[in-house]
């Protein structure tokens, strides 16, 4: 008999995109058969908002009330949001789901099969850039450069181990958190702005998990378009850097090297006309530059303390 399967959303408010994931959910193969929950944790920061994402998990719920909860977060952050629907969770086996994804009709399978085939506490599903998008020139132009939105996919369809999480779509079995914790709630959406998954899968190694790539379980990634820019570029690799910070706990021994090493590989690259490599290093540059910002900031706050 196959595990209850609980599928948790934390969601800001984006109701289109959520509306779209959650009637995807319904269209699920062997959703009949494979017994599973859905947990929308609805982290609007708007109350006007919230309401919307709350009558549209009602209106899901009025035909199979045992199946849809709905659970109000109003603190910022993904990461609490997440927990909160974790501690409501009854699932033996935990997937997770971004409120910016569609999922395909196997989904649920794929997850119900992979952790009756395989041991692995933890499981990796394909992020894929949706059909309409995959030959848009201008699209993939901008997405080569920036590496913005984040798809995961590996070549072949095998089942392999690998090093690290992309939380838009993972399962994890339940009892991993008793070894690692819940996600740390000081980052990710919300709060440090990103990173929470990355810190998750690196706890998860650290406790000795294993985390298994299955390419079926497939879902598509929406194209927000104005994560594309020079703009959000930037923010994200702030974002980034402030949270390493956070979880790392790095000192300007260590992060001054490396930003001055980004600044060398930037100019190089420029010179060069290197595209790919240059954006890479004007990402790097802007990660450390985060952290020295923050380092300085926290020194100021301590003498004027």
């Amino acid at each position: 008999m196959s595990p209850l399967i609980s599928i948790l959303i934390a969601t800001k408010g984006r109701r289109d995109e959520l509306e779209r994931l959650l009637d995807g959910l319904r269209q699920l193969d062997s959703r009949e058969s494979i017994g599973h929950e859905v947990i929308v944790a609805n982290n609007a920061a708007d109350e006007s908002i919230a309401n919307a994402v709350e009558e549209l998990v009602k209106r899901h719920a009025e035909s199979e009330p045992e199946r849809w909860v709905h659970a109000r977060e109003p603190i910022p952050g993904k990461s609490r949001a997440l927990n909160r629907a974790i501690h409501l969770a009854r699932g033996e086996i935990l997937g997770f789901l971004d409120d910016d994804v569609e999922v395909t009709p196997s989904w649920l399978r794929a997850i119900d099969e992979f952790f009756r085939r395989y041991s692995f506490d933890v499981m990796q599903g394909s992020i894929l850039i949706p059909p309409a998008m995959i030959d848009n020139p201008g699209f993939l132009k901008l997405l080569n450069r920036y590496r913005t939105i984040c798809f995961y996919q590996k070549p072949g369809m095998e089942v392999r181990e690998i090093d690290s999480v992309n939380a838009a779509n993972i399962a994890v079995r339940r009892e991993l958190f008793s070894r690692t914790g819940l996600f740390d709630e000081r980052i990710g959406p919300g709060q440090s702005g990103t990173s929470m998954d990355v810190e998750f899968g690196e706890r998860v190694l650290k406790v000795g998990g294993h985390i298994g790539y299955e390419p079926r379980s497939v879902v598509y990634h929406n194209v927000d378009w104005s994560r594309l820019t020079e703009h959000y570029f930037r923010l994200r690799h702030e974002m980034q850097g402030r949270s390493r910070l956070i979880y790392k706990q790095s000192t300007l021994l260590t992060i001054l090297p490396n930003f001055l090493r980004a600044m060398w590989a930037f100019g190089w690259y420029s010179l060069l006309n290197n595209e790919r490599k240059k954006y890479r290093a004007k990402g790097r540059y802007f990660h450390y530059r985060a952290m020295i910002q923050a380092k300085m900031n926290a020194a100021r706050s301590k003498i004027m303390a």
